[in-house]
């Protein structure tokens, strides 16, 4: 699959890097179509994987897209990335299996950080890659409008609370005070106001990196999910 021209036009903005004009960002990543997907599960920031110079930024927005292409340009460095990166793939695909749904995966920060070190280096300095990462997700999230938020573990969830609490609706009394093993159980617990007028119902998990293959300790949000959709 590949991206077409207008849409291309649009992933360019986010991915570039207005400073250095360098690839920095990771918007999301789906095999197939973001805009037919109800749900988005949401990281902190994007697995650091290939790096792509700014020439490549088409193929680069193509795989955004396409699954086998995304993994054919990264195979070697998913190998080695990280069990929450494996984890967030491996409940992907038993999305598609049980609900035939292309979840994106997609994060509260779009900034590729090399670590969780600098990500809060980045933080506590306002870096301009930082703030603009923050931008990227919700600029993501209204573009394309999906129905429910798995954020998982709680350091996203965290980052997400504290951007956006104020703005939900609906939420759950333990919403500003419990763990998120505690939010899992809960089910959907508050609602995200998009522009269309339409809420996004928005749910805790762990970390994906519990998820293993087939997530037979996540019953309860499968539970939630068969609810949800």
């Amino acid at each position: 699959m590949t991206v077409s021209v207008g849409f291309f036009k649009k992933i360019h903005e986010w991915v570039i890097d207005g400073q250095s004009q360098e690839i920095k960002y990771r918007p999301f990543q789906v095999d197939g179509n973001p805009y037919k997907s109800k749900v988005f599960l949401v990281g902190l920031y994007p697995e650091t994987l290939a790096y792509f110079d700014v020439d490549e930024a088409k193929i680069f927005a193509d795989s955004l897209v396409d699954g086998e292409l995304f993994e054919q340009l990264n195979g070697l460095e998913m190998i080695t990335a990280s069990r929450e990166y494996k984890g967030s793939l491996n409940f992907a695909q038993w999305m598609k299996k049980t609900f035939n749904e292309n979840v994106v995966l997609t994060n509260v920060n779009g900034f590729i950080a090399k670590d969780y070190k600098q990500f809060k280096q980045m933080k506590k300095e306002n870096h301009f890659c930082y703030l603009s990462g923050k931008k990227l997700f919700e600029q993501v999230l209204y573009e394309f409008m999906p129905e429910v938020l798995i954020i998982q573990g709680s350091k996203a969830f965290e980052e997400f609370r504290e951007i956006y609490q104020d703005r939900l609706i609906h939420k759950a009394n333990a919403f500003e005070t419990g763990t998120v093993q505690e939010l899992e159980k809960l089910g959907a617990i508050g609602e995200f106001p998009l522009p269309n007028g339409e809420t996004c119902k928005i749910v805790v998990c762990r970390n994906m990196s519990y998820f293993g293959k087939e997530g037979t300790a996540f019953e309860a949000l499968k539970e939630t999910i068969g609810r949800l959709l």
